[in-house]
């Protein structure tokens, strides 16, 4: 299959219209036997950096969530079990899947084996050499996304925690040049993660990336998720900068063809996870987003080992609760959501 552009596909899917026609789509999918799920997998629940708004960054938390690693017949398992159905595929997603680059790799050749169409992979990109970054794009991987927190060095290696690197992001950044020669398909996205300490450094963006070819660029306001070191959650001067900083820079990224994704308006209910969103709405990621971890693959509802997706989906009834879920009131929908928050062991993120 060849790639697609997925940020195009989801975007049309956002306009749909509400989240009636959404799960008429998803239904209609689904009894086709097309894809639509998307799976996100942490191959190994650990990180090299301590990122200060990251709950990595906290001694406490990160004990907590560190566990173990998937093996190579467990990947195989959940590759066979569900890539056939699977729309995208998202490596790393609450830890760094670079600390098990063999495991990322299997990933990224099952992906392309079973046809999965978009394969992306979110790293800090400190432990990603040329080798290892081209062996990845040469198996088949999509997209990069970077986690950044800071343009300037001092920023950069304050808010990504102790152990950070500025010149390993640095050389990051050459090894993209060279690849982006060789595969000039291969995207790059970067993930700013903006506050009060370094939102007003975005000035300088594009000088840092002025050789750098992104695809895309996604300016996120900070949120709270999970004990941290960073603190100061306030976003008022985050907003003060939209006009100033954000936007002036959205102009510039879109003159060399870099798409960038930011709020119009901070909203501090939705960042603050205060703003309430319709019952219906809630049950459209618990449909399509399936999430594995080290800790999550023994419990999880699916049985990697002995039934594919359309077993799995016969055995609770997926199609019948899609169905329902079109026409259901919002009690219903609320019932529902419980029912399969709790049944498909989702870790939505």
């Amino acid at each position: 299959m060849s790639k697609i552009n997925i940020y195009s596909l989801l975007r049309r899917f956002s306009h749909l219209g509400g989240s009636r026609m959404k799960l008429a789509a998803l239904w209609t999918m689904h009894v086709t036997k097309r894809r639509y799920v998307g799976v996100y997998i942490d191959t190994v629940l650990a990180c090299n950096y301590r990122c200060m708004m990251c709950y990595f960054s906290n001694e406490s938390e990160r004990k907590k969530r560190i566990s173990g690693k998937l093996t190579n017949e467990q990947l195989e398992h959940i590759a066979h079990s569900i890539f056939h159905r699977t729309i995208k595929l998202q490596i790393g997603c609450g830890a760094e899947p670079t600390m098990d680059i063999a495991g990322a790799l299997q990933l990224v050749q099952l992906g392309k084996a079973y046809g999965v169409p978009y394969i992306a992979l979110t790293s800090n990109g400190a432990l990603l050499t040329y080798d290892k970054l081209h062996a990845l794009v040469a198996a088949g991987l999509d997209e990069l996304t970077i986690s950044l927190h800071g343009i300037h060095r001092d920023t950069y290696e304050h808010l990504m925690g102790p152990t950070a690197k500025y010149d390993a992001f640095l050389s990051l950044l050459q090894s993209i040049r060279r690849i982006k020669e060789e595969f000039p398909q291969f995207d790059v996205r970067v993930n700013y993660t903006m506050n009060a300490d370094n939102v007003d450094e975005l000035v300088d963006f594009d000088t840092l990336f002025r050789d750098v070819p992104i695809s895309q660029l996604q300016l996120r306001p900070v949120r709270k998720i999970g004990e941290s070191e960073y603190q100061n959650f306030d976003l008022t001067h985050v907003a003060e900068c939209l006009d100033t900083v954000v936007r002036p820079l959205a102009e510039r990224c879109r003159q060399r063809g870099v798409v960038v994704l930011f709020p119009e308006h901070i909203h501090v209910e939705r960042f603050e996870g205060k703003e309430k969103v319709s019952a219906r709405e809630n049950l459209i990621p618990l449909f399509t987003y399936i999430n594995i971890t080290p800790k999550s693959y023994p419990n999880h509802d699916i049985h990697f080992e002995k039934e594919n997706y359309e077993a799995y989906s016969r055995r609770i009834r997926v199609g019948k609760r899609l169905f329902k879920s079109i026409f259901a009131t919002q009690k219903q929908c609320a019932k529902e959501e419980q029912s399969l928050t709790n049944s498909l062991n989702y870790d939505i993120r």
